[in-house]
């Protein structure tokens, strides 16, 4: 639960969402003081988690897929790699630091590039202040991009394979995952995505950038209405995200982007 990313197959619109859900927001908790959003599954596991999104956010989800790093690097080399754009802070920290796990792969460059699997976790991980996205975001904010960016780049080059090579990947990652949907779900989910005929994902984070206040220290976020812990204005912008945008053009709450 370091990273919360609700995926979204909106029919009505054709198209596909992802959303992040910023785990440094200070939330109420059923049964628990308020803390931070990545804390109630280290209290009561996933029910508890989704309780807690269910009731900041007015929105019940219906499942969840737990990726660990194997099985996203096995994902990712599985369709041969993804094509990712590093600034120069990018990558001079990945290749001087761990975050690239196997020594043998910290050699990437400054501009467009493939990132094995090893190399686009280490990517998708980076979180330090004063390593920019192409985007300019830093931070959790640009870790969090970079996740999206990422996992719509495997998207894209999954949406061009045929059903059976879908399932050739599923059944090499399904012992790395732990999820509570089962097989005929999974597969109806496939399908369906098979043939929604777009490999355009939009996404958003959640809060929106203008919607929120950090803490003194920058620990943590809180809400800008009159209850720190009071994401209302947020649930309406991801019911709003979710339900109701059409994907033309950018996606806007009020007069923001």
């Amino acid at each position: 639960t370091d990273t919360m990313i609700i995926a979204t197959m909106d029919m009505k619109h054709g198209m596909l969402k992802l959303t992040t859900l910023m785990r440094d927001m200070i939330v109420d908790i059923p049964g628990h003081d308020p803390n931070k959003l990545n804390s109630p599954n280290s209290f009561g596991g996933i029910p508890l988690l989704y309780k807690t999104i269910a009731q900041n956010f007015n929105i019940e989800l219906d499942g969840y897929v737990e990726v660990g790093f194997d099985a996203f690097e096995k994902i990712v080399n599985s369709v041969g790699g993804v094509e990712a754009e590093l600034t120069e802070s990018e990558a001079n920290y990945l290749n001087t630091t761990n975050y690239i796990s196997k020594k043998k792969y910290r050699h990437v460059k400054i501009g467009k590039q493939k990132l094995n699997g090893n190399q686009a976790l280490g990517y998708c991980r980076i979180r330090k202040g004063g390593t920019y996205t192409i985007t300019g975001l830093t931070d959790d904010y640009g870790r969090t991009w970079r996740q999206r960016t990422v996992i719509s780049a495997v998207f894209a080059k999954m949406k061009k394979q045929p059903l059976s090579k879908w399932l050739e990947v599923g059944n090499k990652v399904l012992s790395n995952i732990e999820t509570d949907l089962d097989n005929d779900k999974i597969m109806s989910l496939m399908k369906d995505t098979v043939f929604l005929g777009t490999a355009d994902v939009k996404q958003l984070q959640i809060p929106m950038e203008g919607y929120f206040t950090t803490s003194s220290d920058g620990a943590y976020l809180l809400s800008t209405n009159s209850s720190e812990t009071d994401w209302s204005t947020n649930a309406d912008i991801l019911k709003n995200f979710i339900f109701k945008y059409n994907g033309k053009g950018e996606f806007k709450y009020g007069n923001k982007k």
